[in-house]
């Protein structure tokens, strides 16, 4: 009989969103005990975080009708998901745990809407992860109506962080020690644990988050505590695609890739795995499965220190469809690259994030593409930061271009990057797209460009079929220079 493997299985929102996909996704969990051992973390269901979100600053604005309407619906998801799945006695002990979850909720709502206080970070984080605590509430006690033994556990009892709440980053020494106390003294039991993702707790207790997208890393984070075999990632996609399916209908699964290629996927905008989550368990050494949930019988990607593909001119496209460019221009009697710097520097501290900059020296300007959600804030960041030399004339006023996307191809070798771009410009400019900025990466495995956003499916699109069509015909040898 060959030795059993300890697997953490994340469950993703979409997964979990109904009755019927929960039935799934736990007859997925319990076919898996019969070989391997199992931990499970999961997600809130599909639109609970952002959902919360809404009710915090509803309440803080003082609308006391829109936040008791989104209490309602807070706890009627919730409600219609239990009542669909469970029978007997144990649907009202489940439903008693989620009323008192939402009383929570709704005492958090009601103080801010009596007191008008500034939500904090800490504030949003002491309710930002209730979803998940309901949905993996659930989960435990599904598994144990199906008769698989299971046991809900805390976050909060599991990861230990750091105290930047919306963002903590994990005390990976004391999660183990907690882990050790938590989680592992089930396995020997048969018992499969059951925890939310994307929160924690830092050493005085309080509730911290990991960031937007923090279940991916939860479960990485889960993976390298317990020294895990594998990490499986179910989410409704079959792997990591060539493309966004819902763009290029002929976009393909890749059977393995490397985790740099991953993590340069996920940050332009394929969103197959937390960057976060790829480097922790890259760094761990331990692989990872994107699988889709809703075809469980399909192999997936698996994400490994070195995969061993074959190689091709292209690997795979990620875009970001909701991006904006913001363009500094210098005088030419200053040092631009200092200043150009301490900008860059400026958005890192600040945390927001760079899709790709690009810089011209005989215009000395610079332009950084960032997600339009940091627009507002990247530019009163940049005028605060520069209002000196803008004041007096040693730099134009920022200019800030929203509508813009962004998409990257990810090439396989360093020496597929001018295949990559002389072929993505021309399919381009045979379809007449106009493109906004260019930037190479240093890696030299991808070149990202900026676009009009009304022009981003078709430009993927337009790209990708010229790419995967050109690298399945015989290429021609051409000399290096």
């Amino acid at each position: 009989m060959s030795e059993r493997r300890l697997i953490i299985m994340k469950f993703g929102g979409t997964s979990i969103a109904t009755a019927d996909r929960v039935r799934q996704c736990a007859g997925i969990v319990a076919r898996a005990v019969l070989r391997d051992d199992v931990i499970v973390v999961v997600s809130a269901v599909a639109g609970v975080t952002d959902l919360i979100f809404q009710t915090l600053e509803t309440a803080w604005k003082g609308d006391s009708e829109l936040t008791k309407t989104n209490l309602k619906q807070f706890e009627a998801v919730h409600r219609e998901l239990i009542l669909g799945i469970f029978e007997g006695s144990r649907t009202e002990s489940v439903l008693s745990f989620a009323s008192s979850v939402c009383d929570s909720f709704s005492t958090t709502c009601h103080a801010l809407l009596t007191l008008r206080f500034e939500v904090s970070r800490q504030t949003k984080d002491s309710v930002a992860a209730l979803g998940e605590r309901i949905s993996s509430w659930v989960f435990a006690n599904y598994l144990e109506q199906l008769g698989v033994k299971s046991r809900f556990v805390p976050a909060e009892d599991v990861i230990a962080t750091d105290s930047n709440f919306g963002n903590a980053s994990p005390e990976m020494d004391l999660t183990a020690a907690l882990c050790g106390q938590s989680l592992l003294p089930c396995i020997p039991q048969g018992i499969v644990p059951v925890v939310g993702g994307y929160a924690g707790a830092d050493e005085l207790g309080r509730a911290t988050t990991l960031g937007r997208g923090g279940s991916d890393y939860s479960a990485t984070i889960v993976g390298s505590a317990c020294a895990a075999d594998e990490v499986w990632i179910w989410t409704d996609v079959d792997g990591i695609l060539t493309a966004d399916p819902r763009i290029c209908p002929a976009a393909k699964s890749l059977p393995e890739v490397n985790f740099a290629k991953a993590v340069e996927l996920a940050y332009h905008g394929a969103k197959v795995l937390h960057p976060k989550a790829a480097c922790l368990a890259m760094d761990s050494g331990i692989p990872v499965w994107i699988k889709n949930s809703f075809r469980p019988q399909v192999p997936g990607t698996k994400i490994v220190q070195d995969g061993h593909v074959k190689p091709s001119c292209v690997q795979a496209i990620a875009c970001v469809r909701n991006a904006s460019l913001l363009t500094l221009v210098a005088n030419r009697h200053i040092h631009a690259s200092e200043l150009f710097g301490r900008v860059l520097l400026c958005f890192a501290q600040a945390e927001v994030e760079s899709l790709f900059a690009t810089h011209s020296s005989s215009r000395r300007a610079l332009a950084i593409a960032i997600r339009s959600e940091d627009g507002v804030r990247a530019l009163r960041l940049v005028n605060r930061l520069l209002q000196f030399q803008i004041a007096h004339g040693a730099l134009e006023s920022p200019v800030i271009e929203n509508d813009v996307a962004t998409i990257t191809v990810l090439g396989d070798s360093p020496e597929s990057y001018w295949n990559n771009i002389g072929r993505s410009f021309s399919c381009m400019a045979q379809n007449q797209i106009r493109v906004i900025a260019l930037s190479q990466g240093t890696s030299e495995l991808n070149v990202s460009f900026a676009v009009p956003s009304s022009h981003c499916s078709a430009a993927v699109r337009i790209v990708h079929d010229g790419l995967f069509e050109t690298a399945a015909r015989p290429q021609r040898r051409v000399a290096s220079f």
